[in-house]
C-alpha cells in the first residue's frame, strides 16, 4: 500500500506472466520502429538517391539523408503530442496509435513511383511519409520502455528497460537481411521492384504487434495515477516547467549514441560502398552480425548497469567509443573482411550498446510519474532531431569537403563528451523507488488533476 495525500491507493504488482506479455508487446514495436527506420536508412545510403532523387551523385546521397533527417524533425512533434496522450489516457493506447502509424508509412514507401516516373513529386511523397513515421516513432520507444520499466521488479529497471531497446539490434538484423537478400537479385531487378519487397512486408509486423499489445494491460504507476486522481491535465507544460533540467539532461544523454549510432548503421555502408570500394552485399551482412550481437548485448548492458550503477556503465562505454571511433575507419579503410565484421561488432554491440543498454532506465529515472511519457519522449526525441537524422548528412558533408575520416572522428568525440557531462552532472538514480507512485506531492502542478476514476463513475451516475 502506498500512502498519499488524498488516501491509501493499492498498488497491484504484475504476475511474471503478465510481464513476459508486456516485454514482448513492448519489443515488438521497437523492432518494427527500427526495421522501418533502419530500412530507410539502408535505403537512403544506397538507392534512393538515383530512384527518388534522380542522381546517383553525392548531391543525390546528400539529398537522400536530408530526408531521413526530415522523419527525426517530425519526431519531437510526435513525443510531444504522443507523450501528452500517454501521460494522461496511458502508455497502452499510444502505442496502438504508434504501430499503425510506423507499419502505414513504411509500407506505402513501398509503393511510391520513383523520380523517372513521376519526377518531382516522388521526393515529395516519400517527405510526407516520414513525416508520418517520424510523428509515430515520437512516441514509441518512450511508451514501450516505460510500459515495461513501470512494470519491473525493484532492481531490475536497467535490463526490463533495455529489452524493448534490444528490438533496435533484431530491426537492424531483419531490415539489413532483408534487404541483403533482395539485393542478390539482378541489378535491373533489384531497382525496378526489388527493393519495395522490404518496406511492404512491415505490414505483416503491424498485425503481430497489434495482436500483441491488445492483450496487455495498463502498467501499475500509470493505474495508481487514475485511482488517486493525479494524472495531469497539461502534463507537457507540467514537465517543462518543473523538470526542465531533466529535459535538457535527456537531450544531453542521448547525443552520442544518435550520432555515433546512425553514423555506423548508416553513413558507414556509404563510406564503404562508394569510398572504399567494398561490396554492398559484404556491409549489409556486416552490419547485420553486428546488430544481431545487440539483441544479446543491450539487455546485458542494462543489467550491469543494475549492478555498478548507471552513470559508471554509460561512462565506461564512451571512453570506449572515444578511443576505438578511429581504429574503426582505419579497419573500414583496409577493406578486408574480416577487420571490416570486426570493427561493426565492435561499433556496435560494444562501443554503442553500453551507452544505450542503460539508456531507457537512466532517463525515465529523471521524471516524476504524473509526467514521465512526456519528459522522456520531449527530450529524446528533440535529441534525434538535432543529432540522430543530421548524423548521416553531417558525416557525408564532412567527407566531402575534407577527404578524410578525421573530421568526422572528431565530431563523433564531440558528441560523446557532450553525453559524458550531461551524465556526470545527474544524480546516480538506479536504487531510486518506482514501482509506486514515488513524487505525487513534491511535484508542483500545472492545473488541477483529474478526478479519480471512482470519482469521475460516480459522476456520471449522478
Amino acid at each position: 500500500m502506498n500512502q498519499q495525500a488524498g488516501g491509501t491507493v493499492p498498488l497491484t504488482q504484475p504476475v511474471p506472466s503478465t510481464r513476459r506479455r508486456v516485454m514482448a508487446a513492448s519489443t515488438v514495436g521497437t523492432v518494427m520502429e527500427w526495421y522501418d527506420f533502419n530500412l530507410y536508412g539502408l535505403a537512403s545510403a544506397l538507392i534512393f538517391g538515383p530512384l527518388i532523387f534522380g542522381t546517383s551523385s553525392v548531391g543525390g546521397t546528400l539529398a537522400s539523408f536530408a530526408t531521413f533527417a526530415v522523419g527525426f524533425a517530425a519526431r519531437p512533434i510526435g513525443g510531444i503530442i504522443l507523450g501528452h496522450l500517454g501521460d494522461r489516457i496511458g502508455r497502452k493506447k499510444v502505442l496502438m496509435i504508434t504501430m499503425f502509424g510506423m507499419g502505414i508509412a513504411t509500407a506505402l514507401v513501398g509503393l511510391l513511383p520513383t523520380y523517372a516516373q513521376v519526377g518531382i513529386w516522388a521526393p515529395i511523397l516519400l517527405i510526407a511519409l516520414r513525416i508520418l513515421q517520424g510523428f509515430a516513432v515520437g512516441g514509441e520507444f518512450a511508451g514501450a520502455t516505460l510500459l515495461t520499466i513501470e512494470n519491473a521488479p525493484e532492481g531490475k529497471r536497467g535490463l526490463f528497460g533495455a529489452i524493448p531497446a534490444m528490438g533496435t539490434g533484431a530491426g537492424f538484423v531483419l531490415a539489413s537481411a532483408v534487404f541483403a537478400l533482395v539485393s542478390l537479385l539482378p541489378n535491373d531487378a533489384f531497382l525496378t521492384w526489388g527493393w519495395r519487397i522490404p518496406f511492404l512486408i512491415s505490414i505483416a509486423l503491424v498485425f503481430f504487434g497489434v495482436w500483441l499489445r491488445r492483450g496487455i494491460t495498463e502498467t501499475p504507476v500509470f493505474e495508481q495515477l487514475e485511482a488517486a486522481g493525479k494524472r495531469e491535465r497539461f502534463p507537457v507544460l507540467a514537465v517543462l516547467r518543473t523538470q526542465p533540467g531533466a529535459i535538457i539532461r535527456t537531450l544531453g544523454i542521448t547525443i552520442s549514441g544518435f550520432v555515433f549510432g546512425y553514423m555506423v548503421q548508416s553513413f558507414s555502408l556509404n563510406y564503404g560502398v562508394s569510398t572504399v570500394g567494398v561490396s554492398r552485399s559484404i556491409m549489409l551482412w556486416a552490419v547485420a552480425c553486428a546488430s544481431a550481437l545487440e539483441i544479446a548485448s543491450i539487455p546485458f548492458w542494462g543489467w550491469l548497469s543494475d549492478k555498478i550503477g548507471r552513470k559508471v556503465m554509460v561512462s565506461i562505454g564512451l571512453a570506449f567509443t572515444v578511443l576505438f571511433i578511429f581504429p574503426f575507419f582505419w579497419m573500414l579503410n583496409t577493406g578486408n573482411t574480416a577487420l571490416i565484421f570486426l570493427a561493426l561488432i565492435l561499433a556496435l554491440p560494444i562501443a554503442k550498446d553500453m551507452v544505450f543498454g542503460p539508456q531507457a532506465a537512466l532517463v525515465a529515472e529523471l521524471f516524476d510519474s504524473r509526467v514521465r511519457f512526456s519528459g522522456v519522449s520531449f527530450g529524446r526525441e528533440i535529441g534525434g532531431a538535432i543529432f540522430g537524422g543530421t548524423a548521416p548528412f553531417i558525416a557525408t558533408a564532412i567527407l566531402a569537403a575534407s577527404g578524410s575520416i578525421n573530421g568526422i572522428a572528431i565530431y563523433v568525440i564531440v558528441a560523446c563528451a557532450l553525453t559524458f557531462i550531461a551524465v556526470l552532472t545527474g544524480r546516480e538514480l538506479s536504487k531510486k523507488k518506482m514501482t509506486h507512485v514515488e513524487a505525487l506531492d513534491d511535484l508542483p502542478t500545472m492545473s488541477a488533476p483529474l478526478a479519480p476514476a471512482d470519482a469521475l463513475t460516480e459522476r456520471r451516475t449522478a
